[in-house]
């Protein structure tokens, strides 16, 4: 069960709506780059499960949709919780606005 999930909207369809979440996920990277042990595309690009220390992550994208769900381990990961949701909420706004 993901401990944070956020869904958004979008109206960019499945081509431009790739390079926005291909966007996103450098960003998910490059912020912590020593956390993230792995991230894996699946093959048409539409969806990215990441690994690290502290969390896994999905990245879904639909026609209409992307959604991002992470898994915090452990007890400190579980405490950030505010100040990650919040980042991802700002990392997302950027390339998928309301």
């Amino acid at each position: 069960m993901a401990d944070i999930s956020l869904q958004r909207n979008h109206n960019f369809g499945v081509d431009t709506g790739k390079e926005k979440l291909s966007r996103l996920v450098n960003k998910f990277q490059q912020s912590n780059p020593s956390m993230i042990d792995r991230i894996d595309w699946n093959a048409d690009k539409t969806g990215a499960d990441a690994e690290g220390k502290h969390f896994k992550a999905q990245f879904t994208l639909t026609a209409a949709q992307v959604k991002v769900e992470i898994e915090l381990k452990g007890f400190a990961a579980k405490m950030a919780k505010g100040i990650v949701q919040s980042k991802l909420e700002k990392t997302v706004g950027e390339e998928f606005p309301v």
